[in-house]
């Protein structure tokens, strides 16, 4: 089972949020059930790498082309995501929860 996970931003920075989305994926990691983050470079450094593993976590990075106040819109962060059962996205009124709306079942 693969559980993709969509976050406006992640790790290093740290909030509720972010922590939640963490620590949800690291659990279901221990546990055998792949969980990948999907995130933007929204609040961290843009130097950090594009995809990187932090505690077990795949973590994807995406730039936001067309920044439009908060809303991290960055149309690469799906391509080519298809592979999963379960799309859990944090938070409301972003660009990550929003186009995961979209995506075919």
């Amino acid at each position: 089972m693969k559980i993709l996970r969509s976050i406006e931003s992640f790790l290093p920075y740290v909030c509720g949020p972010v922590n939640q989305a963490f620590q949800i994926s690291k659990r279901l990691e221990s546990l055998g059930i792949h969980s990948p983050v999907l995130t933007t470079y929204s609040d961290v450094d843009p130097k950090l790498p594009a995809r990187e593993v932090i505690q077990g976590v795949e973590v994807s990075r995406f730039p936001i082309p067309f920044p439009m106040m908060r809303y991290c819109f960055s149309p690469k962060m799906y391509s080519g995501q298809g592979d999963f059962d379960i799309l859990h996205s944090h938070n409301y009124r972003n660009f990550p929860t929003d186009a995961g709306f979209f995506l075919p079942v």
